[in-house]
């Protein structure tokens, strides 16, 4: 393996003063996609997202479109595929959403953050425990979030992490959330078969030899 294959960004080793910020203000539309029968003001902290911290603190993700919000949700299923199957979306909504009073979110997609240390592997790189790391240096340093390209989705959008304590936040929500297949920007679905589309063959040692 060459020295350009292998993944090179680092945990933060420098004070983070002065760090480029993304101001998050009550104006500003967040996207995120969720499933229907929960609300979308949830900070997590388990592990499974790239910028989750620990207990008692709690990461909630959003995207800056609502495409991005359901690329992202979806990603490791999608891949690099055109669709994905209708089911994955059946019970995902789109809720547009605002914060109830403005922060500074750390903006790593800014040039700036270079200066710092980060790379765009920060974005994209895997497993997560240096994305981790710069998460629990964020929010020490008091910033509300972090501001990132979305790893599966292209172009110019961006993905905002919030943090808070963690659980369900009572925030005011979007009333009327949108299906995840019907967003703007949405991957698109391949319908889920049905039973008269299917042809059933018995398996070779099922088949009665013929007399």
């Amino acid at each position: 393996m060459s020295d350009r294959e292998r993944v090179v960004q680092e945990a933060p080793s420098t004070s983070l003063e002065g760090f480029p910020t993304h101001r998050v203000d009550t104006a500003t539309d967040l996207f995120r996609a969720h499933s229907g029968d929960f609300g979308p003001w949830w900070f997590g902290n388990e592990g499974g997202g790239r910028f989750d911290l620990p207990a008692p603190r709690g990461t909630c993700y959003t995207a800056l479109d609502p495409g991005s919000a359901v690329r992202e949700r979806v990603g490791p299923v999608l891949g690099g595929a055109p669709a994905v199957p209708e089911s994955l979306l059946e019970d995902v909504v789109v809720s547009r959403l605002r914060v109830p009073a403005a922060r500074a979110v750390a903006d790593v997609q800014s040039r700036a953050a270079a200066d710092f240390g980060v790379t765009r592997e920060l974005e994209t790189m895997v497993p997560y425990a240096v994305p981790h790391l710069w998460a629990q240096a964020f929010d020490r340093a008091g910033h509300g979030g972090v501001r990132y390209g979305p790893r599966f989705t292209p172009g110019e959008c961006s993905a905002v992490a919030l943090f808070d304590e963690e659980g369900a936040k009572s925030w005011d929500a979007d009333p009327d959330p949108v299906p995840a297949a019907t967003a703007p920007g949405a991957p698109a679905v391949w319908p889920t078969p049905r039973r008269s589309d299917l042809t059933v063959v018995r398996p070779p040692r099922t088949r009665v030899p013929r007399t």
